[in-house]
């Protein structure tokens, strides 16, 4: 889920008699186009559609029953719960405790509080076809009508309205409300606040949704047991894999087609791989740095790549030891935890090289160690981590000048390519050309100043 948020405007105090009027609700986050289908009350707030469940329902039941009533819509897919609220204040529905006809034993007012649960579903609205749906009456009232709207401008108006009401409320406890009007413009929107920050959770852009799913994905890597990570062999030498490595890809593969349902997956623990030219697709490893994961090295990462039509379009590395986030999209610079990152200026004899030595493919073992002889001769020094993903996220954070690699799969690089392009790196096959994401390549990064040296 994408929220859990709680609002607690009355705390419940302890050793007190108190009653609870509880009610579950559900409401739909629809889809259509770059807009979204919400309610717009003749306050000029936005809702999002939605209510309580009747007795039988289902959630899908009463969300379709409740978005057919309030926007007449009715051709609406249901997909997976994005998130929840739960509120809790003072019932205002009942009578103030000290004229609650109902008392405790020691003749105490018994409080009564309200305590709704409000589920979001992520839904998507198929076409305009519509049907005459029945109000409630305070829906009437508030004159309910569906409309379409940006995130971006329904959280603006509910934010305006949101401050407007903080200084009627401050208003009337100051006793200075003018009219009736004012005060009750306070109590007829009591969703404003949680609506509100409903929208604000769902600005965060698709990157942001990204990497917080590879980061609650990470939480596996760090709570594993791995003495008894069940470790196979894949073809190749020291190619491992572990149950970490699948439940990573299984998990991963879930959240995000929660984001992003029309992209096509491609992981590494796949047997099959689909085409990425066409369209959006995510190039995954699970765990880059197995065989480090399996030591308890803490040297390995989780990778995602996003293409369109087969290009590079957002990067996301995630060193949950470290806890180091490194993202990029593409024209849009490359970060680490947020903060921009940028290729080091450094010349090569002023420069750490990094190096893998394509462990899997025994042939190209020798000339590995040779070019990493030959640049070592070069620069300060040379270091191989064991994670492509790893190094190069290190050569776009400036903390080394050059990496090389003889042979990787698009998955152990598509991320790290890109986070490395975005922070003002280039990044080529050894052999100087383009690299490819639909099938294995050697890769070289590293920053201007090395590259016009024409050392590599």
């Amino acid at each position: 889920m994408q929220f859990d948020i709680r609002f607690i405007t009355d705390e419940i105090p302890e050793k007190i008699k108190y009653k609870t009027n509880k009610r579950y609700a559900v409401r739909g986050v629809i889809h259509y186009g770059n807009k979204l289908l919400m309610v717009q009350t003749n306050r000029g707030d936005y809702k999002f559609p939605g209510g309580g469940k009747e007795e039988g329902e289902t959630d899908q039941e009463a969300l379709l029953r409740e978005i057919a009533e309030e926007t007449g819509f009715v051709d609406v897919n249901i997909g997976p719960e994005l998130g929840k609220t739960f509120e809790q204040n003072i019932d205002t529905e009942s009578p103030l405790p000290q004229w609650n006809a109902e008392r405790n034993s020691d003749g105490e007012p018994v409080v009564e509080y309200f305590q709704m649960e409000s589920h979001y579903y992520e839904c998507w609205l198929m076409s305009e076809k519509r049907a005459p749906g029945i109000m409630d009456d305070y829906e009437e009232k508030l004159g309910f009508h569906g409309t379409f709207v940006t995130v971006e401008e329904a959280y603006k108006q509910n934010t305006k309205l949101m401050e407007l009401a903080k200084l009627e409320a401050a208003r009337y406890m100051r006793g200075g409300s003018k009219t009736m009007e004012e005060t009750l413009y306070i109590a007829e929107i009591p969703w404003l606040e949680r609506e509100t920050v409903v929208l604000k959770k769902l600005q965060r852009t698709l990157l942001e949704k990204i990497a917080d799913a590879v980061r609650e994905c990470g939480e596996i890597m760090l709570s594993a047991d791995c003495s008894g990570a069940y470790v196979d062999e894949k073809e190749g030498h020291a190619n491992f894999v572990t149950i970490y490595d699948k439940k990573v890809q299984e998990e991963l593969k879930k959240k995000l087609f929660e984001i992003l349902p029309e992209a096509v997956f491609v992981g590494e623990e796949d047997d099959m791989h689909a085409s990425i030219q066409k369209g959006l697709a995510f190039i995954v490893d699970p765990i880059d740095g197995t065989t480090n994961f399996i030591k308890d090295y803490h040297s390995s990462a989780i990778s995602v790549g996003l293409t369109n039509d087969g290009q590079p379009y957002m990067g996301v590395v995630y060193n949950p030891y470290l806890n180091e986030m490194f993202t990029a999209e593409k024209g849009k610079g490359a970060y680490l935890n947020g903060k921009p990152i940028h290729v080091s200026k450094q010349s090569l004899d002023r420069g750490i090289v990094l190096f893998g030595t394509a462990p899997y493919y025994e042939e190209l073992s020798k000339k590995s160690f040779q070019m990493a002889f030959d640049y070592f001769k070069k620069a300060l020094d040379v270091r191989r981590s064991g994670s492509a993903a790893l190094d190069l996220c290190s050569i776009a954070a400036g903390r080394a000048e050059l990496y090389f690699e003889l042979l990787l799969s698009p998955w152990d690089y598509a991320a790290g390519v890109l986070i490395v392009k975005e922070a003002g790196g280039i990044v080529t096959t050894v052999e100087g050309t383009t690299i490819t994401l639909d099938k294995p390549c050697s890769i070289l990064a590293t920053n201007r100043v090395v590259a016009l040296e024409k050392m590599i």
